[in-house]
């Protein structure tokens, strides 16, 4: 999956194409730093910029599904060829053969060439996001890694010719060890499979949620990224059913096949060469029975039946949640254990708050020497680096506060306000009454003052 930090506060890409389309990007005005002498990009408009990262968005997911439709072909070729040639149609040291795996030669360097330009818009895309000046702040080191492994992983594939090795047998105890001889194209057709990561990345370039331009404001506003575990977290929310399905078919079927691969050369065991007794092997590994009645010959089937026990126990892990409730922590626990985490947040942020004001004043004291220094970008990326820290130490701190807000606190807490309003509601009662009793005490001085009044009045008019 691609590494770029979405920032969806600025939604720029929605699902429908009726409303009203930006000026399309020609252009970058480019103006030259009088300090460095370098020429840097411009964002003359608002406008501008908004085209030009709904361009690279929508570049980056074409290119993303031809890197798909390509890593797909070329595993397919490469399942057709090994096909044709365990059924003895054609020869490794044949035409056809060379032609087949001439043809998987190429859809991987096609492959590996779309990667590239996925990756090229997906630095692009970061520079327009956070408005650098130089491409390279977006090549850190964890970026440079994933480009590796990503190349590695996609340019293996087997090449053409007749090349054998020796495979070691698995042996049960008495027996004499055993070795026996394995086409050179089965080491480098198991890796293929790992190309289908890339369908992981078009699903989460294809998604509503991903795409949609309201889905984005309110990400922004609940500080969410739209990853992939986020997508996949709403697809198994809403179609779980069908989700588990194909990806536990899809387990199923590679599975079968790629144990399949590794037991088919074995002469003492014919059995494994079937597909079906491999889909029942790997069946019964899944559901975590195992008869026994087929067992794998090799350390890679046994290296696969393993990773698939894992993979079943995975989708079984439903059982669990029963046994779940036994293990939470208590509510005393809970609340040292959020204290605790809370503290080292606390911590971790100021650290990073540092870093921030240490980057900014090397940044600042660079560009004062009036000349292009290469140190400027080292402190840039930094800089970036620990304010992206920060927003993800915030968030952690927000889902701790989340998290710690239970159905017991929210019943205390009730309960608390409740009782609060019926002393207030008390006090109010005695008030009205100490007020009524006031007005009640006001009046009769009233009629007092008045009887007064009315006899000093008849007082003074029988004297005169």
């Amino acid at each position: 999956m691609s590494s770029l930090i979405e920032s969806p506060g600025i939604p720029l890409v929605g699902v429908g194409m009726n409303g009203r389309h930006y000026q399309k990007y020609k252009t970058l005005g480019e103006s030259t730093d009088s300090q460095g002498g370098m020429s840097r990009k411009k964002w003359e408009t608002v406008g501008i910029r908004l085209a030009r990262r709904k361009q690279l968005f929508a570049s980056r997911r074409r290119a993303s599904d031809v890197s798909l439709a390509f890593a797909i072909t070329g595993i397919l070729i490469m399942v057709l060829e090994t096909e044709l040639t365990a059924a003895g149609i054609i020869n490794r040291s044949q035409m056809m053969s060379y032609f087949v795996k001439m043809l998987i030669t190429a859809s991987t360097i096609t492959l590996v060439i779309f990667l590239g330009i996925f990756h090229f818009l997906d630095v692009q895309l970061f520079v327009v996001n956070n408005s650098c000046d130089d491409w390279k702040i977006a090549m850190n080191s964890r970026r440079v890694v994933q480009i590796i492994v990503e190349v590695i992983v996609c340019i293996v594939h087997p090449i053409p010719g007749n090349f054998d090795v020796t495979w070691p047998a698995t042996v049960a105890e008495g027996q004499f060890p055993r070795e026996f001889t394995v086409p050179l194209d089965v080491i480098l057709s198991l890796p293929m499979f790992l190309r289908l990561y890339l369908v992981c990345r078009t699903i989460m370039l294809h998604s509503k949620l991903y795409q949609d331009a309201s889905s984005q404001s309110l990400g922004a506003l609940n500080r969410i990224h739209f990853n992939f575990r986020f997508i996949f977290k709403s697809l198994m929310a809403i179609h779980s059913d069908y989700v588990l399905l194909v990806m536990m078919l899809a387990l199923l079927l590679v599975a079968s096949w790629t144990l399949r691969l590794c037991e088919m050369h074995d002469p003492e065991k014919p059995s494994h060469a079937d597909f079906l007794n491999s889909m029942w092997l790997i069946a019964i590994t899944f559901l975590s029975v195992g008869y026994g009645d087929i067992v794998p010959s090799t350390y890679c089937g046994r290296l696969i039946a393993v990773m698939t026990g894992i993979m079943g126990a995975g989708f079984t892990a439903l059982v669990v949640a029963v046994l779940a409730r036994k293990l939470e922590l208590s509510r005393s626990e809970k609340c040292v254990h959020d204290f605790v985490i809370d503290v080292d947040l606390d911590k971790r942020l100021k650290h990073e708050a540092a870093n921030v004001l240490k980057a900014g004043w090397f940044i600042y004291k660079l560009k004062k020497q009036h000349q292009k220094n290469p140190l400027c970008l080292v402190y840039q990326r930094k800089l970036l680096g620990a304010i992206y820290a920060i927003r993800e130490i915030k968030a952690a701190q927000r889902r701790l506060m989340d998290a710690s807000l239970t159905l017991v606190e929210l019943n205390k807490a009730q309960i608390e306000t409740s009782h609060s309003v019926d002393v207030i509601k008390q006090k109010q009662i005695a008030l009205d009454e100490k007020v009524d009793n006031l007005e009640t005490k006001i009046i009769a001085i009233h009629d007092k003052l008045n009887a007064i009044h009315k006899a000093v009045k008849h007082g003074v008019r029988d004297a005169s």
